[in-house]
């Protein structure tokens, strides 16, 4: 449970398409304006873990799979990592007119978002009803969306700190994909 609850958060917290766009949001129109963007991003995670969650039960019966995922997943998180490490404070857009669309756009075409849910519910095995496909299903939704909630409300803090000190917390959080790698084998 707590590599699961370790990689889940891991996931949900750091940047990604969908929390660098949710922290611009919150930068650009407040959180409550934001929680328009943050409802479509939820409809997104919804689709994306609805259809994987449907499929774990296939990636469970077929190890090759889920070695493959694993190697194409531990690649593009080593990928986020070394761009998350060299990378500058820079400018972001808003989700401009259509938020909910833009938010449920970004989140369906987010790989990060497809590795977090195959990974999720294929990989760690858990005992008791925790260990239940809609329990593992709800506790990624919910920390998954309480990851987006956090980078758009504290949109405008984290932007001024990122400012002075991205290049610690590039390295920190570059740190933490690292760690979901190796927590992933």
């Amino acid at each position: 449970m707590v590599g699961f609850l370790t990689f889940v958060t891991v996931m949900s917290f750091t940047p990604g398409p969908n929390t660098i766009m949710a922290m611009t949001e919150g930068q650009t129109k407040g959180f409550r304006r934001g929680l328009v963007f943050n409802f479509g991003i939820l409809v997104g995670l919804l689709v994306i873990g609805g259809i994987i969650s449907v499929f774990s039960s296939l990636f469970q019966h077929y190890p090759l799979v889920i070695l493959m995922l694993k190697l194409i997943g531990s690649a593009y998180l080593l990928y986020l990592a070394y761009h998350v490490a060299i990378s500058k404070p820079g400018e972001n857009a808003s989700a401009g007119d259509h938020p909910f669309l833009t938010g449920a756009l970004l989140q369906t075409t987010n790989i990060k978002c497809y590795l977090y849910f195959v990974t999720g519910m294929s990989t760690f095995m858990i005992t008791g009803v925790w260990g239940s496909l809609p329990s593992k299903f709800a506790l990624m939704i919910l920390i998954g969306i309480l990851g987006t909630l956090t980078w758009t409300l504290a949109g405008q803090l984290i932007q001024r700190f990122y400012q002075a000190h991205y290049r610690l917390l590039n390295g920190c959080v570059a740190l933490l994909l690292v760690y979901s790698v190796y927590d992933l084998w």
